[in-house]
């Protein structure tokens, strides 16, 4: 012990600096360390909380990023196909009009045959009627003229025949 002495080492000393230090290692843990533990468990939990929120948050936003692609790709597929079906309709709306429009030429073409056909006609008949009255004047100066049977009969032969032949035509 006289080296401890020598040394300036006192045993008594020691122990009451060691059972002080116990003492305020014990008051530390019970009033100190205990909370400090109770925080840096609770910043712990929260940390941990917070990074599976984030993670959570994250899924999230992907399963949201996907299913936004995915509607969008089905609204770009519908327009396009509202599109075609828009091109398909004024396809088949235009065809309808050209089909009408030659109808209606066709019917017009056919008016005006008819049209042509009724005046051909009428010309025909008002040409027949001057011919007979014409006939009847030339019947009445041939009368008149008294020519012989055999030349009245002639002319009156082909009149007729000319008549003929214009309502051949």
């Amino acid at each position: 012990m006289d080296i401890l002495n020598t040394l300036g080492i006192n045993f008594k000393s020691i122990i009451i600096q060691g059972v002080g230090f116990l003492i305020l290692l014990f008051v530390l843990k019970k009033f100190l360390f205990g909370k400090i533990s109770a925080i840096m468990k609770a910043r712990t939990d929260e940390v941990k909380n917070t990074y599976e929120k984030t993670e959570k948050d994250r899924a999230e936003a992907e399963r949201l990023m996907l299913e936004y692609q995915k509607k969008l790709t089905e609204a770009e597929a519908e327009a396009a196909r509202k599109v075609q079906e828009a091109i398909n309709e004024g396809n088949r709306i235009s065809e309808e009009i050209v089909k009408r429009a030659k109808e209606e030429v066709e019917q017009i073409r056919l008016k005006a045959q008819e049209s042509i056909e009724q005046e051909r006609k009428r010309a025909l008949a008002d040409i027949r009627n001057q011919v007979v009255t014409l006939s009847v004047l030339a019947s009445s100066k041939i009368i008149q003229q008294s020519i012989s049977q055999k030349t009245a009969e002639k002319l009156v032969d082909d009149f007729i025949e000319e008549i003929g032949e214009l309502s051949v035509r």
